[in-house]
């Protein structure tokens, strides 16, 4: 019949070549992606194309700094009033008196609470780059 393939040897199948592994480093790759986005902020011909990697920098190195030095001056102003309170309290001139298990509760989460802010923010703000 007509339709119906000759009996024989199958035509030969398109070998698809080995992949080749390129090796390139993290640096090569994000100063590759760098320079795209250079090359499309020049291609836009617009000031915001221009400038986005230096606000991206900014984002990433200053504002992080801005927000720690926030978070310590808050905290170390909180610590301030809470020394003030201690002494106010143990003071003998001073109206201002606390229970000596208040005082113990207030120092006691105080400290706690300064660490932990201080830890939580620094660690969320600067991860470990090793892992």
């Amino acid at each position: 019949m007509a339709d119906q393939p000759k009996p024989g040897k199958p035509p030969e199948s398109f070998q698809i070549p080995e992949l080749k592994r390129i090796e390139t480093s993290l640096a090569e790759t994000l100063s590759l992606a760098d320079a795209a986005q250079e090359y499309r902020g020049f291609q836009s011909q617009s000031k915001s194309g221009l400038t986005r990697s230096w606000w991206d920098w900014i984002q990433v190195h200053l504002l992080k700094w801005i927000l720690f030095g926030f978070v310590l001056a808050i905290n170390l102003w909180w610590t301030h009033n809470i020394l003030k309170m201690v002494w106010l309290s143990g003071s003998s001139g001073s109206f201002f008196h606390l229970d000596n298990n208040v005082l113990i509760a207030l120092v006691s989460t105080s400290i706690a609470n300064f660490l932990a802010m201080v830890i939580v923010v620094a660690k969320s703000l600067f991860p470990d780059s090793s892992k």
